[in-house]
């Protein structure tokens, strides 16, 4: 099998572990984004630095948009990780002492891996994940916190494997049978949606409307989708806790008026409710109904309490 790796990361130590189980080619930052296409991008997580933040954006979206995978390693320069792959909501590398215990919960996953693995795999972290997500976790640790997630920006795009696990690492807690193991199921992981329909080519990233930013529109339409008609304050303390993003009261009521002018809602300012199945459809294309479906239990929750 094939991975490849930025050139300014060809030299790493974690580099020449993963020469150890696949064939490594080292290319360029614009040599990418030029063609994003082909086997699966390891990137350690020293390259995550604000000053990249716009770069690896595009990164991210040309690969995803060409159902290339990236997987992403420990250790990391910036535990704010969701923000270079533009999730919908916040995911963070949390530090905690060392396990050396890793649950597979995804069921292909264990399909492949259960002859070497079982349940359970000897991989060493020293991070979990702190995030919203819920599906595409592939292995929890004992406490039950992510340590491998797979996120898809869209039905149709290459995913992106957030690793807590020390996949490049050779450690004394870490079976070195099960560590290759694990890398070489990720490193082959092949698109599952070549036959599907393609989306709109900008559908990940575009809000229906001009000048509304995605980064207001996706937070309120999933909130509005899971919770009907809610007031911009609430809508705001809800973006904040449930989704890890901080929006204004104008961002909210602009993000609004940007769906209902593409008849996403309907009503009226400070009444508005989503109209039937086009704001749960608009959600599903851009591969968001999981998440619909976690947030809408989460509220219906914080309902009962209030």
């Amino acid at each position: 099998m094939k991975a490849r790796v930025l050139q300014e990361q060809a030299d790493l130590f974690e580099v020449g572990v993963l020469s150890q189980t696949a064939e490594v080619v080292a290319v360029s930052m614009e040599d990418l984004l030029a063609s994003p296409a082909g086997p699966p991008i390891v990137v350690v997580g020293r390259l995550l630095a604000a000053s990249q933040l716009t770069e690896l954006r595009r990164f991210a979206v040309a690969a995803a948009r060409a159902q290339a995978a990236i997987l992403l390693v420990p250790p990391f320069n910036d535990l704010e990780i969701g923000r270079y792959f533009e999730t919908p909501v916040e995911v963070r590398a949390q530090r905690r002492t060392s396990s050396e215990s890793a649950r597979i919960v995804d069921q292909s996953a264990a399909a492949v891996l259960g002859a070497v693995l079982g349940n359970a795999a000897k991989v060493r972290s020293d991070h979990y994940f702190e995030t919203a997500l819920g599906s595409g976790v592939v292995a929890v640790d004992e406490q039950g916190k992510p340590v491998l997630i797979r996120f898809h920006a869209t039905n149709t795009s290459g995913p992106v494997f957030f690793s807590a696990l020390q996949l490049l690492t050779y450690t004394a807690l870490t079976d070195e049978g099960q560590r290759q193991a694990t890398l070489a199921h990720l490193l082959s992981w092949v698109p599952e949606a070549q036959t599907k329909p393609t989306p709109p080519r900008d559908a990940a990233l575009s809000a229906p409307g001009r000048g509304v930013s995605a980064d207001a529109v996706v937070p309120v339409a999933l909130l509005v989708a899971a919770g009907g008609a809610q007031s911009g304050e609430v809508l705001v303390r809800r973006a904040s806790e449930f989704l890890g993003t901080d929006l204004s009261v104008t961002l909210v009521n602009d993000a609004l008026a940007a769906l209902a002018a593409q008849g996403l809602l309907q009503g009226t300012p400070g009444d508005w409710t989503p109209t039937p199945n086009g704001l749960r459809e608009y959600l599903e294309r851009l591969g968001l109904h999981a998440y619909l479906r976690e947030l809408q239990a989460m509220l219906a929750i914080e309902e009962r309490h209030a």
